[in-house]
Parts: C-alpha cells; structure tokens; sequence
C-alpha cells in the first residue's frame, strides 16, 4: 500500500473531527467540534479557512444534504449548512439526545439513511446509543457506549462499522435488506498500547482505516480484520479520516490538541493530506425530509 504525506496544515484544532468529501465544490469539510468552527480545506489551493463558526454548544459531525447542502450535527441539534457561504439554518431533527447524552460520530449509509451515535456527556457512562435514521424513523441499532464513533460501511453496504472507542474495540454489523443488523460481532480488539479507536473509513477494497485517540496513526484492516498497514502521524490524537480528491484517492486525516500530555509533537491539531494508491467510496446524501431547499 502506498500513502505519502503531500500537506500538513498548521491549524492547531482544539478537537478536530468529522471530514467529509463535497465532491460538487472539490473541497473537503471538517469541524473542531470543541473550538466550534467549520472548516474547508481545498486540496488543490492547500489552502483552509473557516467557514462558520461562533455556534451556542460544541459540535459533532457533518454529512451531505441535497442541493449543495450539509447538515451540520451540534452536540443536541440539527443545523442545515451552505458551505460555501457558511450560513445555516435550524432544521428538526427527529432525534433528540438525553439529558446526560450528547450526539458524536455519524455517516451516511449507502441507501441513505444516516447512522449517528451518542455518547455519554461525562464520558464514564455506558448510556450511548448508535442510531438508524431513515427518513422519519428511528432505529436504535446498538447501546451501552460511552462513546460512539466512526460509523462505516462497506462498499455494497452489507456491513457496518462502529467505533466503540472506551471498550477499545471495532464492531462490525451484518445488515438485512431492509438496512437493519441482523448479527454483530467484534471486528478487532485495540490494544492498550495502541490508543482508542475513533473515526473511521472504508476504502473501495475494504480495508477499514482507523484513527487512533492517544495512538499516533492510522490503522488500516483488511476485510478480515488483520492490520494490512500503520500509517504514523506527528500528532497523539488522531480523531478521523476520509478519501476525497477527484479520483477519491486522497486522505484527509484529523488531530486534536487536547490531552496530548508530555507526549506533545509538532502536528498537533493539525490536517494531514495523504496521496495513496487506495480508493475511496463517496459518502452519499443523506435522504432528509426535514432539510430546506
């Protein structure tokens, strides 16, 4: 496998998470959920701006809407986003988080529903649910998490992928026709030495990359859970990743500058854009019937 570091952008994020590819407008999205920012990185300019920021509550994770739109996941809410002006507007979300819960990680599922955990507020908790939302239903697909993290999918989505990041720990969920588990299993134990692991990606063979909390990299799987390549970064908390470019054969990879300890390095809470000989599989548009046009 071949991965080359070709940018680092010198960003500094607070908590940096939740890249997505807008493949209309060549450019990559990504939020500092803790600094309250939306960001946009344009690969081709290797350039990043802030696009909205001075939101009410920290946030959580982004997908695409229709129209050019994205929803933006606040830690209670839903927000509708143009990334281009960076203007947003509140939309009802038919899921509501509890009192000691805050929405986290979520992504698009090939057939359009959107898959979105909670995790506890505290994070000591195990009152996190992962959740199904297919137009106006909701399904609790898993619970029992501290923290949710890194829906993935398979390319054909037949299976799914979560991140139980304090059970240290990938899930892996067989779906039924109707987009539904109907079996979970342990994909791959992290081990302690490893860090947690957080966001994740699927690529267009299957290999499963997974960022690292506390660990340093990415870890790439194959489809039968053995660890295919480790990919090091100059950054403790690696949070997500996602394939984005015109041929989706470039990573985007995300760090946070929170609890790095004595272990600091230079990258902290910055971007890292990989070149790969790998392809990525386009997150599609999450079918909301809530959203504005």
């Amino acid at each position: 496998m071949r991965v080359a570091l070709i940018d680092q952008v010198s960003i500094g994020a607070i908590l940096g998470e939740s890249p997505i590819w807008l493949p209309d407008s060549g450019v990559f999205l990504w939020l500092d959920l803790l600094g309250r920012k939306v960001h946009r990185y344009d690969p081709r300019k290797r350039e990043n701006v802030v696009v909205a920021d001075g939101f009410s509550e920290n946030l959580a994770c982004l997908a695409r809407l229709a129209g050019g739109h994205v929803l933006l996941v606040t830690a209670t809410a839903f927000v509708q986003l143009d990334p281009a002006s960076g203007t947003t507007v509140a939309i009802d979300s038919p899921l509501v988080p509890g009192d000691d819960t805050c929405f986290n990680d979520g992504k698009v599922a090939p057939d359009g529903s959107f898959w979105l955990g909670t995790s506890d507020v505290d994070e000591t908790d195990a009152t996190g649910s992962l959740h199904r939302i297919a137009g106006t239903r909701v399904d609790v697909v898993d619970s029992g998490f501290v923290i949710s993290n890194g829906p993935a999918f398979a390319p054909g989505g037949r299976r799914a992928y979560f991140a139980d990041s304090a059970g240290r720990r990938i899930l892996q969920y067989e779906l039924g026709g109707a987009g539904l588990p109907v079996s979970r299993s342990e994909f791959t134990a992290v081990p302690d030495a490893d860090g947690l692991p957080d966001g994740l990606t699927v690529d267009s063979s299957g290999h499963v990359f997974s960022a690292h909390w506390q660990g340093s990299r990415i870890t790439v799987y194959g489809p039968d859970g053995v660890i295919r390549e480790r990919i090091r970064l100059p950054a403790r908390n690696i949070t997500s990743c996602t394939f984005g470019g015109h041929d989706l054969s470039h990573l985007l990879v995300t760090s946070a500058a929170i609890d790095v300890g004595d272990e600091a390095d230079d990258g902290e809470g910055d971007i890292f854009l990989f070149e790969t000989d790998c392809t990525g599989v386009l997150e599609p548009v999450f079918a909301f019937p809530h959203s504005q046009t």
